[in-house]
């Protein structure tokens, strides 16, 4: 049987620059984490709005061999996403979990720029599939009532058979409705306690970015009495 899979050509490029031997290769690449605020971003596999999130380029590199060091650059962009602080900590935490960890392309070599994915309100969504259950089990419960109404106005006594024909429909109501209401509530407080981390993680990443600009501009604002501070930090070196 022949392999299926494709394999691009195994090829070096090699080229003489004015800073060295510069040497390409189609597994050559880099990575790269951010951070980014400002705005409200959707995510997907997210429940609430972020202004905080973490981005991600792969890019495709080459090395360069020169002043007897290597010298990694970064070129063209493979793929960019982004991820809540929630996503990018379970992501780095859960290793093999599943099909993956959601996160939001934002850019792929193949298909360009990706258009933004719509926010999904899971309060909403939640609001909407219990009434759509609580609709279907009262169209049951009306359709129960007008078969016991036509029973009783057809037949002077009911039968045995009657009479367990309308418990069996009876019991079968109240079993839909209990288990399916309560599987929808557990669902639901499970989803509200994951919307509750996702918002505790903006909340703290929204802070420790306050924080840092904080003391940024309070190092800049007073360099001169950290310098004459002793054993003060080696700014000059930073």
């Amino acid at each position: 049987m022949k392999n299926s899979k494709k394999y691009m050509e195994n090829e070096y490029k090699v080229e003489e620059t004015k800073f060295g031997t510069r040497t390409t290769h189609p597994a050559y690449g880099t990575i790269i984490f951010n951070r980014a605020q400002g705005g409200r971003t959707h995510l997907f596999g997210s429940s609430i709005e972020h202004s905080n999130v973490i981005t991600m380029e792969l890019r495709h590199a080459d090395i360069t061999r020169g002043l007897h060091r290597d010298w990694i650059q970064g070129s063209k962009p493979i793929a960019e996403i982004e991820m809540s602080y929630s996503q990018f900590a379970e992501a780095i935490t859960s290793f093999g979990c599943g099909t993956g960890i959601p996160c939001t392309i934002r850019y792929t070599e193949k298909d360009g720029k990706i258009p933004p994915c719509d926010f999904v309100s899971k309060r909403e969504q939640f609001t909407g599939e219990f009434k759509e259950q609580i609709d279907k089990a009262m169209e049951k419960s009306k359709e129960l009532i007008n078969e016991v109404a036509e029973l009783f106005s057809s037949k002077k006594t009911l039968t045995k058979a009657d009479k367990e024909n309308i418990l069996k429909k009876l019991n079968m109501l109240n079993y839909d409705i209990g288990s399916n209401i309560g599987f929808i509530a557990d669902q639901f407080n499970e989803q509200m306690d994951k919307t509750v981390m996702e918002a505790k993680g903006e909340i703290e990443s929204f802070c420790q970015n306050k924080i840092n600009a904080i003391a940024n501009a309070s190092l800049v604002e007073h360099r001169e009495e950290f310098l004459k501070l002793e054993n003060p930090v080696d700014i000059e070196s930073e």
